[in-house]
């Protein structure tokens, strides 16, 4: 089986590796820790499985998994967050990811996701299901895209240009999440995307 490695902190991609290569069927052929590289690596290895971290740099994971999936349908990709929102996990879902697992998992159920996914099967922690289950933020992908780019720190026209947008849209979007997140400035949209603990990946 070749591996690919997505995953921007070397010690835990390096745990990785020595769990998988621990196994007699398993191969890890690269290595990457940002999403730019990663789709010219995926053309080139030829890979079976891709293990992908949600938060990298160089990009969106979401639109890249999805990306990846319809244009090579036979790559098995397994998504790794430390994020908790149940938004969140709903997005690696709804972009067809193979399995969905939180970071703080045990090494035996990706094992297991591993396992499941190479036999045409998907599989999602009891913690991802459960978390998705208990949604209740009225916000699309798109908007929670921008919203994640502005708590990063981005100001409007820079999130129009990573997401291909023309600045008047990402204002539109940006009125539509503050009215539906309830919320008057940049301050209060803030707190509130701490208090919902939404972006827990940001901090790993």
């Amino acid at each position: 089986m070749r591996i690919i490695l997505a995953d921007d902190h070397a010690i835990f991609r390096e745990g990785l590796k020595l769990l998988l290569q621990s196994q007699y069927d398993k191969e890890v052929i690269a290595e990457v820790d940002n999403l730019e590289n990663l789709k010219t690596e995926i053309h080139k290895q030829h890979a079976d499985l891709l293990i992908l971290d949600y938060h990298m740099p160089g990009g969106d994971a979401v639109a890249l998994l999805s990306y990846c999936k319809k244009r090579y349908p036979e790559l098995k990709i397994i998504a790794l967050t430390g994020a908790q929102s149940g938004q969140i996990l709903k997005q690696l879902v709804s972009a067809k990811a193979d399995a969905v697992l939180l970071k703080d998992g045990v090494s035996a159920e990706l094992l297991f996701a591993i396992q499941q996914v190479m036999l045409g099967k998907s599989y999602f922690s009891d913690t991802v299901k459960n978390n998705i289950a208990d949604i209740d933020l009225p916000l699309s992908s798109r908007e929670l895209q921008i919203l994640k780019l502005i708590f990063s720190g981005f100001v409007n026209r820079e999130v129009a240009d990573k997401l291909a947008l023309s600045p008047k849209t990402v204002d539109k979007h940006r009125e539509n999440i503050m009215r539906k997140l309830h919320v008057n400035n940049l301050v209060e949209l803030i707190n509130k995307v701490h208090q919902l603990k939404l972006f827990s990946d940001v901090y790993d």
